[in-house]
């Protein structure tokens, strides 16, 4: 076989691994962001239940979800325009919009994992039997937690508008966007970053303060006191109820989190360790492709976050239900009242007619 033979089948088989790459970003794509879309709607109303608001769990659930709607709305559609259509990247073609996109990508993205970050640290402070830990989980301590986190998640990245550049992919002489940033040492920097502030730092704080909690909890048995009334023991009782399924549905977030984040930090270190050798097409095409796949997969825990709550939580399926049958009553009521309605417009219609029947053979 020729160079050229060899030079056209290798491009041949790096179309073909593009293709695949580029087809499931769509499906991933098409399929999540409708399904994150109405989960996190879902969410939304639920969290803001008075029967859940008042919890500071709920609060750190509800600003996660906002930001999970991001990842969905916003994260999810510009990684499809970049990477599933051919030439339609619009940071390979303007460095102001490669440096924003990627900043927001990286920080939105971030944000909603230390999100659960706190979620998990509020379970362990209200688990603990110290009254001074225990006055860590409040309204008024994720309030302030909240956005100083979210600020801290933005300033993390802000190297990102400073070094990214549109890069050229010699083995494909293609302008990119990458979001490993140029070759050299920045990417190896940005990756290494990645893997500890994205990866290791939040997984690990999640199964470290998991273990805690579980330990608190079995330690102390969800606190149990006695009650001086039987109203103090109705409240308490809803409460640790309450308190209970919240650390269910943490527990399912954490592992999701965990495996989605380390192993796309991972994935980043193996291709930035490998960025300075010499590649051909089909090699940068299979190091696109795992990009691509652990990129998506990444975004699985802040997108169907809606669907892991229901598959863990007794109560958020319960609210969920009280859902739905409001919004059946509601329709059977308003079927009922067009129906009483048309009746009482029949009922004086006959009463007309009669009255214009009985005047005529008055007449």
């Amino acid at each position: 076989m020729s160079s050229l033979d060899m030079m056209i089948d290798l491009q041949l088989q790096a179309n073909y691994i593009n293709w695949i790459g580029m087809m499931f970003i769509r499906c991933y794509c098409y399929l999540i962001v409708p399904l994150g879309l109405i989960g996190h709607l879902f969410n939304v109303y639920i969290f803001t239940r008075p029967s859940l608001r008042s919890n500071p769990c709920v609060m750190y659930f509800l600003a996660a979800t906002i930001f999970g709607l991001l990842v969905t709305c916003f994260i999810l559609p510009m990684r499809l325009i970049q990477s599933a259509y051919i030439g339609t990247d619009p940071g390979a073609y303007s460095s102001i919009i490669c440096k924003v996109i990627w900043f927001l990508l990286n920080s939105i993205r971030a944000s909603s994992f230390w999100l659960i970050v706190l979620a998990c640290a509020d379970r362990y402070f209200c688990s603990s039997t110290s009254t001074n830990k225990r006055a860590w989980s409040s309204i008024r301590v994720a309030i302030r937690s909240i956005p100083f986190t979210i600020l801290l998640c933005f300033i993390a990245y802000i190297h990102v508008p400073i070094f990214f550049k549109i890069d050229i992919i010699s083995a494909t002489n293609k302008p990119v966007c990458y979001p490993s940033g140029p070759p050299g040492t920045y990417r190896l920097f940005l990756s290494y970053f990645n893997l500890i502030f994205f990866g290791l730092a939040p997984s690990l704080s999640m199964c470290a303060f998991a273990m805690l909690m579980l330990r608190n909890i079995k330690k102390s048995k969800l606190l149990r006191v006695l009650p001086l009334t039987s109203v103090n023991n109705v409240v308490n009782k809803n409460r640790h109820k309450t308190d209970r399924q919240m650390v269910r549905m943490l527990l399912i977030q954490i592992l999701v989190y965990s495996v989605t984040g380390i192993t796309f930090s991972i994935a980043w270190i193996i291709l930035a360790t490998s960025s300075t050798q010499a590649k051909n097409s089909v090699q940068v095409a299979k190091e696109n492709l795992i990009n691509a796949v652990v990129g998506m997969c990444s975004n699985t825990g802040p997108c169907l976050s809606f669907y892991l709550f229901t598959l863990s939580s007794k109560l958020f399926r319960k609210e969920l239900n009280n859902l739905f049958n409001r919004c059946i009553k509601k329709n059977n009521q308003l079927n009922n009242d067009s129906t009483s309605t048309r009746d009482a417009d029949r009922g004086r219609a006959t009463v007309i007619t009669k009255h214009h029947l009985t005047l005529e053979s008055i007449v």
